[in-house]
């Protein structure tokens, strides 16, 4: 049971998955984190010739969808040739289960009442975890930049809306700065959500506890001694 929790995470992990996405003109490349967050943006030189002001933002939305997307696919082909895959060492070698050696009765009892004291904990957390889940999917943040030059739009965990100051686009400032500028609209309105999370998972300790990057479900098997 612990070697197929352990080849589980490992073929499940998307930690070092990313996902690159292009608008149709390829002057605009996005790419997203494992939690299709934006870490990188760039907007071609020509973008005023070929895009244009007012097509800008849409195209920049356009390309965040794209890398989601390829992101997504990316994981689910990646998990599904680790699910036929033994799980490979640090080395690089293939893992071969080692002999689990199981902890003291006693200390299993401990275990197994902790893990049981959390699932109550966290049952009672539930409903109201539910509650956040619903209301965080529909909210929608908005960022900016300091010279509100740029606002985004951040519904849930999907950018929705970018809305960009056409009298500025109008100057023509190169990509690299209109890029610039967009990310830190994007990391403003993603800050608003991280703390809302941080402030609603505060009164859930259980839940928090057992989100996923936080529990490790291979770790608690062998601390039961289960093997």
């Amino acid at each position: 049971m612990q070697a197929e929790a352990e080849h589980t995470t490992w073929a499940m992990g998307s930690e070092d998955i990313i996902g690159v996405g292009h608008d149709e003109s390829r002057l605009v490349r996005v790419e997203v984190d494992r939690a299709d967050t934006v870490r990188y943006l760039e907007i071609g030189s020509s973008w005023w010739r070929v895009i244009g002001a007012h097509g800008l933002g849409e195209a920049v939305r356009v390309a965040v969808d794209a890398a989601v997307n390829d992101r997504m696919t990316a994981w689910a082909d990646r998990a599904a040739a680790r699910s036929q895959s033994p799980a490979p060492e640090p080395d690089g070698r293939p893992f071969v289960p080692p002999v689990a050696t199981a902890p003291a009765p006693q200390e299993q009892i401990a275990e197994l009442r902790r893990t049981l004291d959390m699932l109550r904990q966290v049952r009672s957390e539930l409903k109201d975890y539910r509650r956040f889940v619903k209301e965080q999917a529909g909210r929608e943040n908005v960022g900016a930049d300091s010279g509100s030059r740029a606002q985004v739009t951040v519904t849930g965990q999907r950018i929705t809306g970018i809305r960009l100051d056409s009298s500025w686009l109008n100057t023509q400032p190169s990509g690299q700065v209109v890029a610039d500028t967009i990310r830190t609209a994007i990391d403003s309105a993603y800050r608003k959500g991280a703390q809302q999370t941080a402030a609603a998972l505060a009164s859930m300790p259980a839940i928090a506890a057992a989100l996923p990057g936080n529990a490790d479900p291979a770790a608690l098997l062998r601390r039961l001694g289960v093997g």
